[in-house]
């Protein structure tokens, strides 16, 4: 989805009569103004294509959030920054991005949703009143995945423990006074309730697809399987095993052969039927991703020295959890391994300086062309959610359901297609005859594999509660980070803390 770019110029002219000191107050009715730019369908498109935006820039997945936050606080990666040690504060200046890129997303939307009300008193056509309903429905849609962050990384406990502790401002409408910004910290439970609904409100309206020139909006089948991720992350599974099961029983939906995932990550095979949501990027001539251009910045960060700057490399631990499988080759670069370099030779990739094992991540990093040379920006789409993901929480619910034989199958479809074999099919890759915690573990280390660089894996270890045996295994083969220093707080950001100082009813979180 490109972006659209709208300028306005705004033009004061100042009429006077001949002989009065008197100036004429007018007003051009063709000025856009706030109180009358939300008065056509094509200007709800504009805020609707700039709300998607936000998603996708710098702040988020667009390189920053998904660096700094979701690679590092899982230690998937091995870098410099506090986040690498869990030793933020709230002066960190990565939180208070992340923050402000999903309250980015927030605002846009509310500014849309709000003044959806109005636009009957312009006449609308038919089309454009429905297509109006659709676009509120993607609003909706933006709005409850920005606050579902927004909870996971801030909420101060799990729902299913205690749904009364606090999480984050809930704001669901445009600010008119000074003191309406002023919103306190809603509760956990509080910010849940209002995802749940938002994205109840945008499955009831979007089209189950869309045609090719729309093919990177939001759909009905994008809001189920969100739905479903929810209510796993609530606890709540048989609402969640009701909607993973929408997805799995939709023959539009499933796992891509193997000769396909194994490219699935290099800008190939893009909306496939693996895809619930992704994020659309393009190479972008005339503008680099610090410009707001097309493109993603992610390979720029990751990329091998010679492709990219090579500051943010596989922990080394990672590589040796791995072991023996195949995805290690999927998820990670060896130095061995050849990618065009930006001279345009086919070129060992050489050993990364920043891990003990010389590796590079792969998924998000081109390997037949070299950001260098294309503006520093990659084309390559970025997953929100995959069947493969949907597979494996799926296999989590029917574990908790106390439906080992459903849970395992689902798990060994996503392990035969990544050692190459039909997901259908029973292979000597299987696990067998695993049930109860064995079987729960299974999937949890089978989730790190198969979804390793994708951006689940701080939440999971958080929602599993097992952040200190798992962060603590991270502090032999570090090259550029500190040691990490467990504490309880780490479970969540800490609010920043200009927020704090800005917002008088906004208490600081808990230990920070």
């Amino acid at each position: 989805m490109k972006k659209l770019l709208l300028s306005i110029t705004v033009i004061a002219i100042l009429l006077t009569t001949g002989c009065s000191d008197k100036f004429l107050d007018t007003q051009n009715q063709n000025e856009l103004n706030p109180d009358n730019y939300f008065s056509t369908i094509q200007n709800f498109e504009y805020a609707l294509t700039g709300t998607y935006d936000a998603v996708k820039n710098l702040d988020l997945f667009g390189q920053t959030f998904y660096i700094q936050t979701l690679l590092a606080m899982p230690h998937e990666s091995d870098y410099w920054n506090a986040q690498n040690r869990n030793a933020v504060t709230s002066t960190d200046g990565n939180v208070y991005i992340a923050w402000r890129g999903l309250y980015r997303i927030v605002t846009r939307a509310n500014d849309l949703i709000e003044h959806s009300d109005g636009f009957s008193k312009y006449s609308p056509t038919s089309a454009d009143a429905a297509r109006l309903v659709q676009i509120v429905g993607e609003a909706k849609f933006l709005r409850a995945y920005a606050y579902f962050t927004l909870v996971r990384l801030w909420g101060e406990g799990p729902y299913a423990t205690d749904s009364t502790k606090l999480a984050v401002p809930l704001n669901l409408k445009v600010a008119k006074t000074f003191g309406e910004i002023m919103n306190p910290r809603a509760t956990v439970g509080e910010v849940y309730n209002q995802v749940i609904k938002d994205f109840k409100d945008a499955e009831a309206v979007l089209p189950d697809t869309w045609d090719n020139s729309n093919i990177a909006r939001v759909n009905k089948y994008a809001a189920k399987g969100l739905l479903g991720q929810v209510y796993l992350y609530m606890e709540k599974y048989p609402q969640s095993k009701s909607y993973f099961e929408e997805l799995i029983n939709n023959s539009s939906y499933g796992l891509v052969p193997f000769s396909q995932y194994k490219d699935l990550f290099q800008g190939k095979h893009e909306f496939s039927k693996e895809s619930v949501w992704e994020l659309n990027y393009t190479i972008d001539m005339s503008q680099n991703i610090w410009e707001n251009g097309l493109g993603s910045g992610i390979a720029l960060v990751i990329a091998p020295l010679g492709r990219g700057w090579s500051n943010c490399t596989p922990h080394g631990v990672n590589i040796e959890r791995f072991g023996s499988d195949p995805r290690l080759k999927i998820c990670t670069i060896a130095p061995t391994d050849s990618l065009i370099d930006a001279s345009g030779a086919m070129t060992q990739a050489g050993k990364s300086t920043f891990n003990k094992t010389g590796h590079s991540f792969k998924k998000y990093v081109p390997l037949d062309y070299c950001i260098l040379s294309t503006n520093r920006d990659s084309g390559i789409n970025y997953f929100i959610m995959r069947m493969a993901d949907v597979y494996l929480m799926y296999a989590e619910v029917m574990n908790n359901l106390s439906n080992d034989g459903v849970a395992l199958e689902y798990t060994n479809k996503v392990r035969r297609r990544a050692y190459g074999f039909d997901s259908n099919t029973p292979t000597p890759s299987d696990f067998a005859s695993l049930s109860g915690t064995q079987l729960r573990d299974s999937i949890r280390e089978e989730r790190f594999r198969e979804l390793f660089a994708e951006g689940h894996r701080w939440y999971d270890i958080v929602r599993w509660k097992i952040v200190k045996e798992e962060v603590e295994k991270y502090n032999v083969l570090n090259v550029t980070q500190g040691p990490i220093l467990y504490r309880d707080r780490i479970y969540y950001y800490p609010v920043p803390l200009q927020e704090v100082d800005n917002n008088k009813n906004v208490v600081p979180s808990t230990d920070y």
